[in-house]
């Protein structure tokens, strides 16, 4: 019996009785963990990696829509039967789905709806390295700020060795190229905003300076002899037969933030006059040999939009070479430096490289028999730099040389003696 009431006692103390509902306790919120330095910086990376990814996608799109709209415009004309005009576009599109670009030696005056297109390309091509820009130094905005935030908390833990990591990493991210030119590119492209003036007293006005992003009409450039090489203005060089254009591709995503201030497109043309031809008629079979020296020169036109090239400046070829055989041997040949004159805002200049020469043979038997040996133009790698030889454009072609892009410039580098292998012989 005093088992039971004391049980009872204990009950109303705190027990709970038989058939009486237990009221959950309410859970206690666990707070998320605050995020590491890692976390921060596999978020920024990220984030960088899939900005400069847009980038590229939405380059290609302009690329597809400029090639789009020559296609419709050509259908229009050709509908009212405007050969030379159509003609005209044809050219024009063939040309850019090969280099890629619209250099200014591209830009036609007639018709008026291919100059348009042409126009809205520039214009377009103008604006998404500061959109690009301007995403670029939004994310590292925000992820310095994360950093100042951590930093705050592990002073207040004392974590020396956390804060250490973290001052590292402010570093690091200030100091990075990517982000110093993105920020230079948004600043170059904002535009004035007005001086307020403290008081009332009448200031005598001041002629106003030029912004990057206002146009400029350039004086004509004209013919400037640097050294041993001409540099004539885009248009006016002289005539070479078999042009063929470049497909100049940036190295990285960043490097094309430069096309904002300037352009480079080029061109290569090839001398066959050390080239020889022969062929032999057998009893049973003809024999037609092609051997000798084929050289190589390139054209280079170099166009500043928003930013002048300085005077005392680099353009740097770097050639490469192929073997005739062997199509994955290939090796770089020269390193050609070529002063620059100055190249002032909407002035854009062309000159001639002093090129390569390649020796080659190629023997043709009417029986299949066929006998090839030597090298033969691969590609170049341009790079443009200021008085202090740094970088401030660089783009390759074919697509393949971007591993040779360094991010120093190279030494001047000749050409060493070409050799070609020996014909087979035949009885």
């Amino acid at each position: 019996m005093k088992t039971i009431i004391l049980g009872l006692l204990l009950l109303g103390a705190g027990g709970v009785a038989v058939g009486q509902t237990v009221a959950p306790k309410p859970a206690v919120a666990v707070p998320a963990a605050a995020p590491t330095l890692a976390d921060l910086k596999k978020q920024f990376e990220t984030a960088m990696r899939d900005a400069q990814k847009a980038n590229r996608e939405a380059l290609k799109n302009l690329r597809q829509l400029y090639s789009d709209n020559l296609a419709k415009l050509q259908a229009e004309l050709q509908a009212k039967g405007e050969m030379q005009v159509v003609l005209t576009i044809r050219d024009e599109k063939a040309r850019f789905e090969q280099a890629g670009d619209i250099p200014p030696a591209a830009l036609v005056t007639e018709p008026a709806a291919l100059r348009k297109a042409q126009d809205d390309w520039n214009a377009s091509c103008q604006q998404a390295p500061v959109a690009q820009a301007q995403k670029l130094v939004g994310l590292s905005e925000k992820y310095m700020q994360q950093l100042a935030q951590l930093q705050k908390s592990l002073t207040a833990k004392n974590d020396q060795e956390g804060l250490k990591a973290v001052n590292e990493e402010t570093d690091r991210l200030l100091g990075n190229n990517v982000i110093r030119e993105a920020l230079a590119l948004v600043k170059a492209a904002k535009p004035a905003t007005p001086e307020k003036v403290a008081t009332p007293a009448p200031v005598k006005p001041e002629p106003a300076k030029t912004e990057a992003t206002t146009p400029v009409k350039a004086e004509p450039a004209k013919l400037v002899e640097v050294g041993a090489y001409k540099f004539y203005p885009t248009g006016k060089e002289p005539a070479a037969k078999d042009l063929r254009d470049q497909r100049l591709e940036y190295p990285t995503a960043e490097r094309r933030n430069s096309a904002y201030f300037y352009m480079l497109s080029a061109k290569v043309y090839f001398d066959k006059a050390k080239m020889s031809g022969d062929k032999h008629n057998y009893t049973y079979y003809s024999t037609k040999i092609e051997a000798g020296d084929l050289v190589t020169f390139p054209r280079v036109t170099l166009a500043s939009r928003n930013k002048e090239i300085p005077e005392g400046g680099k353009l740097v070829i770097q050639y490469f070479s192929r073997h005739i055989t062997k199509l994955t041997d290939v090796r770089e040949e020269r390193v050609e430096h070529i002063t620059l004159p100055l190249i002032a805002r909407g002035q854009s200049l062309t000159v001639d490289g002093q090129g390569i020469s390649l020796s080659k043979s190629d023997r043709h038997d009417s029986d299949g028999y066929r006998v090839r040996s030597g090298r033969e133009y691969y590609g170049i790698v341009l790079t443009v730099a200021d008085a202090d030889d740094k970088i401030i454009i660089q783009q390759c072609s074919p697509s393949s040389l971007i591993k040779s892009c360094s991010t120093t410039i190279p030494p001047a580098k000749e050409q060493g003696a070409g050799t070609s292998a020996p014909n087979r012989a035949r009885n």
